[in-house]
């Protein structure tokens, strides 16, 4: 990564690079089986594996969205690439308390656009369950269409989708 991200406020959340302090958060939500029922499941790693992560980390895959509100952590996103993908894949995961308000939309949103900037070369791409309508259409609003299903590896039977 060229630049080190700055962070990003969108109308009512701010998305910041995360630290090792978040460690105890990123736990909760990546461990959290009925949240990762549909994006991949709980990780099943500890809060000082995060704690370590975070510390160490300077890419873009762990984002923190904060609530503009209260000031408080309402989900994680992020861009995966290198080792994860050729091209810059989005991904959101707000908690159960903020879905349903358009703030995944608000978020991806703005992550399209962080990704145009820092991975100019790149294809913007996500991979979803097919039972995650929300993302679904999140993917859809962005501007993504259906490549088909990925057929091997931990989500086989997901959709793939890419920016054109």
């Amino acid at each position: 990564m060229a630049k080190t991200f700055a962070g990003v406020a969108t109308a009512n959340a701010r998305i910041r690079a995360s630290r090792a302090a978040d460690a105890a958060f990123v736990t909760a939500i990546e461990n959290d089986a009925e949240l990762k029922r549909l994006v991949g499941g709980p990780s099943g790693k500890s809060e000082e594996s995060y704690r370590e992560f975070l510390n160490a980390t300077s890419d873009l895959r762990f984002l923190i969205i904060e609530s503009l509100t209260t000031g408080l952590p309402i989900g994680l996103c992020g861009l995966l690439t290198g080792l994860f993908s050729d091209d810059c894949e989005i991904r959101v995961i707000l908690t159960k308390d903020y879905r349903g308000q358009g703030l995944g939309t608000e978020i991806a949103s703005a992550l399209k656009e962080v990704a145009a900037e820092v991975f100019p070369n790149k294809v913007l791409t996500a991979k979803v369950h097919p039972d995650n309508t929300a993302s679904l259409t999140i993917a859809r609003r962005l501007g993504l269409t259906d490549e088909g299903k990925i057929t091997s590896g931990p989500y086989e039977g997901w959709l793939h989708l890419t920016a054109l």
